[in-house]
């Protein structure tokens, strides 16, 4: 593989066969709950390169020492998007672990035709993100007790929803290239599609969603290691214009399920967007462009 694409693929059946694979603890107290966003996050690698999921297997890790009717919880919640999703349950694997963990492996399927990688945009693309930012801030506020639940329900609700909503409007509309938005936060992932694209790009701050109250939160010490650590590796790559330090941070938060980045011609870019909003992805923004040259620049 020549770039970091969100699921390696192979030739199979006249198109091309899609696997991926992710599992992580705990990000919220319910286990219903967690089972789904792990699953909606693993699903998502396959709707950012324009698959379809047609199997998942899961993969646990689960102490002996807990109530397994909490496991039963996470792989309920778990089943009920894959189930969404089309997907069928092939089984899976557990281990005795110390701290519960869940994930799915997917295969999924594509036409050469529909196929998107994080290569492929293009000087003068609009950027779209299809979900706000600020999960990881907000999920670390919960474990810090400064947030309950139900405080952060908008967003958790968000990170359940699958991507196929937002994967069907970019087929519509014609994509550049498109990645879905993790553990390297907006930053991270948007370094990887222009790496492997040849090209820099502009992100409007004031233009970027981010969930009520994950801003404050962040200026006020309150995010996760994995913010800091996509910070660092990306210094020297990202040059904030005007902006604040502290208005920077969830730019760089690390995302569970977070949503599609999707490089599109700027002329397709209002009918994405339409596209969106009829599927009910209503949070969708126009974030920045793709420019020529290198690096990152973050306007007000």
């Amino acid at each position: 593989m020549d770039t970091r694409d969100d699921a390696g693929y192979v030739p199979f059946g006249g198109g091309l066969l899609l696997q991926s694979v992710d599992f992580f603890p705990p990000i919220v107290d319910d286990p219903y709950r967690f089972g789904q966003i792990a699953a909606a996050n693993a699903l998502s690698d396959i709707y950012a390169m324009g698959g379809e999921p047609l199997t998942a297997m899961n993969l646990v890790g689960f102490p002996c020492s807990l109530d397994l009717g909490v496991l039963r919880e996470i792989l309920a919640g778990g089943l009920s998007k894959i189930e969404e999703s089309g997907a069928r349950l092939c089984g899976g694997h557990s281990v005795d672990d110390r701290e519960p963990k869940y994930g799915l492996s997917v295969t999924g399927f594509a036409t050469r035709e529909k196929l998107v990688r994080n290569a492929g945009a293009r000087p003068g693309d609009a950027l779209i993100l299809t979900k706000p930012l600020g999960f990881g801030i907000l999920t670390t506020a919960l474990k810090r007790d400064l947030l309950s639940e139900e405080e952060i329900e908008p967003a958790v609700k968000t990170a359940a929803a699958l991507n196929r909503a937002a994967r069907d409007a970019m087929l519509e509309a014609g994509p550049s290239a498109a990645t879905d938005v993790t553990g390297y936060g907006l930053l991270g992932h948007l370094s990887e599609m222009l790496r492997a694209s040849g090209a820099g790009a502009v992100v409007r701050r004031g233009a970027v969603p981010v969930w009520e109250r994950a801003q404050h939160l962040a200026a006020e010490g309150c995010y996760p290691g994995g913010l800091k650590s996509n910070r660092e590796y990306l210094r020297g790559s990202v040059l904030p214009d005007g902006v604040d330090e502290t208005e920077m941070l969830p730019l760089y938060d690390p995302q569970t399920s977070g949503g599609l980045l999707i490089s599109i011609p700027p002329e397709r870019s209002d009918a994405l967007l339409l596209a969106l909003r009829d599927r009910g992805v209503r949070d969708a923004a126009r974030i920045g462009e793709v420019t020529a040259g290198e690096g990152i620049r973050i306007l007000p």
